[in-house]
């Protein structure tokens, strides 16, 4: 066995009479984790088709509350290199080691958010090296302010590639119905639990600095003030204010706009791309120069 994926709470009771909704959640997030992970891991994308085909996991499910027994299925372990000489279990503690130090990354850019702090990280090559302790922290976080260091750019990558399905398992974790759960391999392990909820937590900020993008209105929900530009193949979600509707409700779907917007970023996703936009103005070209 490389992995252990272990889960408690009511909607695994020990009859092995399962909450479905739970289980397939459960199943689904953890192989997209898994995927993500390994390819990361092996710094593969996972566009190469001939390694995606080549990885599979054999699981067993035991009886309790819900346990997944899982080995690495490399069915041509000449691909998968020295990770696969002990049969997957030197990749299963990688795999683990990623998967902890992505929450762990992610738990402190929240702790730092709360704070009112910028995230600003770097990676430090000597972080957590020759140490033999078991899951040494690959993660320092200074906590005045918001310096976030970390041994790997694996680690910032893992973060970002698994943050839905992350989200979507600790999302279930309530205390209740599913009480904890955890990943372990022969040497690393990962316990979640109701607390790790902080990291759902949403941090965005409307920039003060403005921009303009040229395309058309669509997709409009005036009750919600949202709706999406398209401008040359791209979409971009647009918000606005009630005494903004009236000029909206005008350019619907009319081609060659110019949309004043400011950018929305979500510190959360620990980068600082846009998620959305926010309308300071609009108006026709045309319209503009009488």
């Amino acid at each position: 066995m490389d992995l252990r994926i272990y889960a408690k709470g009511t909607s695994f009771p020990e009859d092995g009479i399962y909450d479905l909704r739970h289980l397939e959640s459960l199943i689904s997030s953890q192989r997209k984790i898994l995927d993500k992970l390994t390819f990361i891991s092996l710094g593969i994308s996972e566009s190469n088709k001939k390694f995606k085909e080549e990885l599979d996991y054999r699981v067993k499910v035991n009886p309790g509350s819900i346990e997944l027994l899982i080995d690495f299925a490399l069915n041509h372990k000449e691909l998968f290199a020295t990770l696969s000489i002990d049969g997957g279990q030197s990749l299963a503690k990688i795999v683990v080691d990623l998967w902890r130090d992505a929450v762990s990354l992610r738990e402190k850019a929240a702790q730092a958010l709360e704070k009112g702090l910028k995230i600003n990280i770097a990676i430090n090559a000597n972080i957590g090296s020759g140490t033999q302790i078991i899951n040494a922290s690959n993660v320092v976080a200074d906590e005045s302010s918001g310096n976030i260091q970390i041994s790997s750019p694996k680690i910032y990558m893992a973060a970002l590639a698994t943050r839905p399905s992350v989200n979507q398992t600790i999302q279930m974790i309530d205390g209740k119905a599913v009480e904890f759960m955890e990943i372990q391999s022969l040497n690393s392990e990962l316990k979640l639990t109701p607390e790790h909820r902080a990291i759902l937590g949403r941090h965005r900020e409307e920039l003060l600095v403005s921009m303009e993008i040229i395309g058309r209105l669509d997709m409009v929900a005036f009750s919600s003030h949202k709706g999406v530009i398209i401008s040359s193949g791209q979409r971009y979600q647009l918000s606005w204010d009630e005494e903004q509707r009236q000029k909206m409700q005008k350019y619907v779907d009319t081609e060659g706009v110019i949309f004043k917007v400011r950018p929305i970023i979500d510190h959360a996703r620990l980068t600082q791309d846009a998620i959305a936009f926010r309308l300071v103005d609009c108006y026709e070209p045309q319209n503009k120069l009488l």
